[in-house]
């Protein structure tokens, strides 16, 4: 499941990821993001991963279709987990050109929180 995490800020885009994560939970989140990244220009996104079960084949094939798109609609990015995939994708994520992506621990919450939010 992806639940929302609202910052007051339209230019930052959180969530929370728990359970299993399918197709019909990343789309919407795909399509919000794109529609975000048309009229705001870059986004920054806070990506809170805990009690994860397991990302169905559908979903990562979504994820990586979006991400692959869209690698220049982002300035920064939050991933707030103890996974060690999350540690993947914040390497990953940190190699593409303008983006700064940065791993948290979940006992870092807050600290992510101001991170996303403070400039460069």
């Amino acid at each position: 499941m992806i639940t929302a995490i609202d910052f007051q800020d339209d230019n930052i885009v959180g969530f929370r990821m728990t359970g299993t994560i399918t197709k019909a939970d990343i789309k919407p989140w795909a399509g919000k993001l794109d529609r975000k990244s048309d009229t705001l220009g870059k986004l920054r996104v806070y990506v809170e991963a805990d009690d994860m079960d397991a990302v169905t084949v559908k979903a990562a094939l979504t994820d990586l279709k979006f991400d692959v798109t869209h690698l220049g609609d982002f300035d920064k990015a939050a991933f707030v987990s103890d996974d060690t995939w999350t540690k993947i994708s914040t390497f990953l994520a940190d190699l593409v050109p303008g983006i700064h992506a940065k791993q948290f621990s979940l006992d870092e919450k807050e600290e992510a929180r101001q991170w996303i939010k403070a400039d460069k």
